[in-house]
């Protein structure tokens, strides 16, 4: 599946026609033509279909070993490779992947897993010693950022047979945290750690229909899921069950999310960023706009302003051993859970029937969704000691393009829409969020601590930040001033 970006009225559109099928077609039915001659049967050379898949450059590494760093994520799936078949649709598919990109260019892998923090000490002692010890590496993407400011990695901007403009590579994730004409870290289809780094909205459809709420996805469909929209039934949902007065696991909530570095994903799925760029593809901070303040202060004042709006918040204990947030969703007390997608991997074993919607649009004029990335997604980095970079650029690039019909369609079909969620209108639902994805730079690199100030002051309900986001000026150019610099001196 590409990475096409899916508009609202798109989808209604396509619903007018036909019935959606899993890849977001749809079929219509047209009169036959009349005619008098017998029916002709197309021969067998005319019906069988042709075999499909990337069109890719030939190449032959003489057995070469691919060296990786594999980052381990503590929340998403970030296997991209086993030793051997597993008996796991998911990890089994990537072996398989594997395997036929060994096989077309000659080449074996060699793997090495290791823990976040692990990853982000090796990468500079590897660099420092001079020493080609990975071909390539996976890690947080603010981690990895944080590597590429000490001249740890290469610009793959100058790495052709990379092909960063092809649907395997998500080039609007990529290019919302790029800077000037370098890019050092790049997503794709090919790691799943980053498909479950994107914001999801889950709600469990029995308090729905308890409630006679409206469907989301008819919302989505017609492009009238928005903030307000999602704020009224959560205020609908909210109930004090026993009558007491005190909100405890035992009341039903209309929300329940890890307030932290989440809750800004309801500013950008309203398409609003603290930070710009210009026609040169530099940051630029010239203060939060208006536009930006108007949808901080729907969010701060119609989620965040009653912390028994938050079922994170709810007094006692629930038996488990996650969250309470995600524990509250599971025993069936709240409407909507705003997390990642990999999150939902522990919604396994609920006992209602749940769904997933992108976060809401700020109002109907706001033509796309638009769906957060956490900043610690899985991205991919190749380090300066790199002894063949267009050789490493064309195994990642055959490992991407050999994913989208493999890896991700695995991942959508098999373990998430047929294990976690229940319906098969989530699955265009994931659709819409995986095309949709970016990053917010500012939560990324945080200038000045910009986006920390304004997550602390969302996360409190507190709805003016315009005189609080104004002593940060001179902080966040400093520190924005400082990036630009120093990717300018190692983006060679």
């Amino acid at each position: 599946m590409k990475h096409t970006r899916i508009t609202a009225a798109l989808l209604a559109a396509l619903l007018m026609l036909g019935s959606f099928t899993a890849c977001g077609e749809s079929e219509v039915n047209t009169p036959a033509e009349e005619t008098t001659d017998a029916a002709v049967t197309p021969s067998a050379e005319e019906t069988e279909p042709e075999e499909t898949g990337p069109v890719l450059p030939e190449a032959n590494y003489d057995g070469y070993e691919v060296s990786i760093l594999n980052n381990i994520s503590n929340f998403a799936y970030t296997n991209i490779g086993e030793e051997g078949l597993t008996g796991e649709s998911l990890d089994d598919t990537v072996y398989n992947r594997n395997k036929t990109v060994e096989e077309a260019l000659n080449i074996t892998f060699k793997i090495e897993k290791k823990e976040w923090n692990e990853t982000s000490a090796i990468i500079p002692k590897v660099v420092a010693a001079g020493d080609n010890v990975y071909d390539f590496y996976t890690c947080d993407l603010n981690l990895l950022l944080g590597h590429v400011q000490r001249g740890c990695d290469l610009n793959v901007m100058n790495i052709e047979s990379l092909e960063l403009d092809q649907p395997w590579w998500n080039k609007t994730a990529i290019d919302s945290i790029s800077i000037g004409d370098a890019i050092y870290a790049f997503l794709g289809d090919l790691h799943t750690g980053y498909f479950e780094s994107h914001n999801t909205v889950a709600f469990n459809k029995d308090i729905l229909t308890d409630l006679g709420l409206a469907d989301p996805y008819e919302h989505v469909y017609e492009g009238t899921w928005t903030l307000d929209v999602m704020i009224d039934m959560m205020n609908t949902a909210k109930t004090d069950t026993n009558g007491d007065a005190k909100w405890t696991v035992e009341d039903q909530y209309g929300l329940s999310m890890f307030e932290g570095n989440w809750s800004i994903a309801f500013i950008t799925g309203a398409n609003q960023f603290l930070v710009q760029k210009d026609e040169n593809n530099l940051p630029v901070w010239s203060g939060v706009s208006e536009t930006f303040l108007n949808a901080y202060e729907k969010v701060a004042g119609g989620i965040f302003n009653e912390k028994s709006n938050n079922a994170i918040n709810a007094t006692g204990s629930l038996p488990g051993d996650l969250e309470l947030y995600r524990l509250m969703f599971i025993h069936d007390r709240v409407l909507f859970l705003v997390t990642q997608i990999g999150v939902l991997k522990n919604m396994r074993d609920v006992e209602f029937e749940l769904g997933v919607v992108p976060s809401p649009k700020n109002d109907e004029a706001q033509n796309d969704y638009v769906s957060l990335i956490f900043q610690g997604a899985n991205s991919f980095g190749i380090p300066v000691t790199n002894p063949d970079p267009e050789r490493t650029g064309m195994v990642l690039n055959y490992l991407a393009a050999h994913s989208t019909e493999t890896v991700r369609k695995t991942y959508m079909e098999q373990t998430l829409d047929f294990k976690y969620i229940q319906d098969k209108q989530s699955q265009e639902m994931l659709d819409i969020i995986l095309s949709t994805g970016t990053f917010e730079i500012a939560c990324v690199y945080d200038w000045g601590g910009i986006s920390g100030t304004i997550m602390g002051q969302l996360n409190q309900g507190k709805t003016e930040i315009a005189s609080l986001v104004a002593r940060l000026d001179k902080a966040i150019n400093k520190a924005m001033e400082k990036t630009i610099k120093t990717f300018a001196e190692v983006g060679q």
